[in-house]
C-alpha cells in the first residue's frame, strides 16, 4: 500500500509541477516606465509626437477607447523595450537599419486598469510590470491629485513599492521619449539619477511609490522630484510640493536643499559662501553630515518650533582667495559663521514660502507634534491647517569644518 501511495505521489508531482502563469520571455512586454498625463491638457495642446507622424488622426483614434462611463481623464504611456528587432521594424527604421530601442504606447481613458487592458488590443505582448522602474506624472495631473492615480498601483500585485516617482514640467510622455546619450531607455536613465544624491543635494534620494502611498494615506504633506527634459537629457533637480495628495507648487534647487536639511533627508552636497572680508572670493564646503533636531514648544497654548541644524563638512575649494594651506583658527571660525548664516537664511526663506505661499507642511512638523506632544495634538490636531501657517519657526545652524585638505 505504501509503495502504491508513493508511486502515486511521484507521478502526481511529475504531472502537476510547473508555473501556472508561465509565459514565454519573447511574449512578455517588460514595461520599464509609465507616464501619466492629464488628458484634457494634452488634447488641447496636441501631442508633439503626433505632429511627427504621417497619420496623426489614425494614431489618435488608436489611443482612444470606448468608455463604459464618463470621459477620458488621463493618458497613460508605457515604455516597452524592443527585445528583438524584427524585419518589419528594421525596414521602417531610418539610418543604420537598427530598430528603435523602445516603444512608447499611449492609451487615453478614465481607469488605469482599463487603459492597461486596452493596450493589450494593440500589442501581441503580455504587459508585465515587475520590472517597472519609474512613474512620471505631469504637473497638470498631479495638481488634480495622486490618490486616484496610485490606487491602481497599490492594488496591482505586479507593482513594486520601490518604483520611483517624478513630477514633470509639461507633458510627462516627453520624458519617456528622450533619447539618452548614455542609455538605450529613458526610464532606466531617469530612475538612476537619484543614486547621485550623495554627491548633489539638489536631488531627492528616496522617491518611491511606497513612500508616496504612506504619505497620502497618512495625510502628510511632502515633496517629490521635478523632471524636465531636452531631446537627449533629463534634469531631476528641484521639487514639487504636495499638500495632501494634490500638488500646490514648485520649489527651486536651493529651496529643495533647505527642505532636505530640515527634514533630515540630506545625505551629501556642497555649500558655497562669500569669504568674509574679501572681494569676489568664495569658499565651498563639501557637506558630509547634516542632522536637524526639531523641538516643538508650547507656551500659553501657542505652538512654535526650534530647529537646530548641525552640519559637518570638508573645506573643498576656494576661488579668488589662496590660503596656500595656511588656514588658521580665526579664518576657519569666520568661515564657519558665514556657512551658518547661509544655512539659516536659505532655510528661513524656504519655510516662509512653505508656510505663507503654499501652506504645505513639507517638513512634516505634524509628525513631530503627534509623537512628542500627543495631548496638544489630541485637542488641536483638527485645526492643524490653521495652526501650521501661523507657527513661529526658529532656525539655528552649527557648522563644523572637519577637514581642510592639503595644498603645497
Amino acid at each position: 500500500m505504501r509503495r502504491i501511495l508513493l508511486s502515486f505521489l511521484v507521478i502526481s508531482l511529475v504531472l502537476i509541477t510547473g508555473c501556472w502563469d508561465w509565459i514565454d520571455i519573447e511574449k512578455r512586454g517588460y514595461v520599464l516606465g509609465l507616464a501619466i498625463d492629464d488628458y484634457e491638457s494634452i488634447s488641447q495642446e496636441g501631442s508633439s509626437s503626433d505632429q511627427k507622424e504621417k497619420g496623426p488622426e489614425d494614431k489618435k483614434k488608436f489611443e482612444q477607447m470606448e468608455l463604459h462611463q464618463g470621459q477620458p481623464i488621463y493618458a497613460l504611456t508605457a515604455q516597452i523595450p524592443v527585445i528583438k528587432n524584427s524585419s518589419i521594424i528594421s525596414s521602417n527604421s531610418v539610418g543604420n537599419g537598427q530598430g528603435p530601442a523602445t516603444w512608447e504606447i499611449t492609451q487615453a481613458g478614465n481607469s488605469f486598469i482599463g487603459m492597461n487592458r486596452q493596450m493589450q488590443s494593440r500589442t501581441n505582448l503580455s504587459l508585465y510590470y515587475e520590472h517597472l522602474q519609474v512613474i512620471i506624472i505631469s504637473e497638470n495631473a498631479a495638481r488634480k491629485g495622486l490618490e486616484n492615480i496610485i490606487d491602481f498601483f497599490v492594488r496591482d500585485p505586479e507593482m513594486r513599492r520601490r518604483v520611483r516617482i517624478f513630477i514633470s514640467k509639461g507633458e510627462a510622455k516627453k520624458i519617456l521619449q528622450v533619447k539618452p546619450f548614455i542609455d538605450d531607455h529613458a526610464a532606466l536613465y531617469i530612475s538612476s539619477i537619484p543614486e547621485n544624491a550623495r554627491k548633489s543635494s539638489r536631488i531627492i534620494a528616496k522617491t518611491d511609490l511606497g513612500e508616496v502611498i504612506k504619505f497620502v494615506h497618512g495625510g502628510y504633506d511632502f515633496v517629490l522630484p521635478m523632471a524636465e527634459s531636452t531631446e537627449n537629457e533629463i534634469n531631476a533637480s528641484g521639487g514639487a510640493i504636495f499638500k495632501g495628495d494634490k500638488m500646490v507648487g514648485w520649489v527651486s534647487e536651493v529651496e529643495l536643499e533647505a527642505i532636505k536639511m530640515m527634514r533630515n533627508i540630506y545625505i551629501g552636497g556642497v555649500l558655497t559662501v562669500a569669504i568674509p572680508d574679501t572681494e569676489n572670493a568664495t569658499a565651498t564646503l563639501e557637506i558630509t553630515k547634516s542632522k536637524c533636531k526639531i523641538k516643538p514648544v508650547i507656551e500659553k497654548d501657542k505652538l512654535s518650533f526650534d530647529l537646530t541644524i548641525n552640519i559637518t563638512g570638508n573645506y573643498a575649494e576656494e576661488v579668488n582667495y589662496h590660503t596656500h594651506g595656511q588656514l588658521n583658527e580665526e579664518f576657519l571660525k569666520k568661515l564657519q559663521k558665514a556657512y551658518e548664516r547661509e544655512v539659516e537664511m536659505m532655510c528661513r526663506r524656504t519655510m516662509e514660502k512653505l508656510q505663507k505661499e503654499y501652506e504645505a507642511d513639507a517638513i512634516q512638523l505634524k509628525k513631530i507634534v503627534q509623537k512628542e506632544e500627543p495631548e496638544f495634538w489630541k485637542i488641536n490636531g483638527k485645526n492643524w491647517n490653521e495652526i501650521y501657517p501661523a507657527s513661529e519657526i526658529r532656525i539655528n545652524a552649527n557648522v563644523n569644518i572637519n577637514l581642510v585638505g592639503l595644498k603645497k
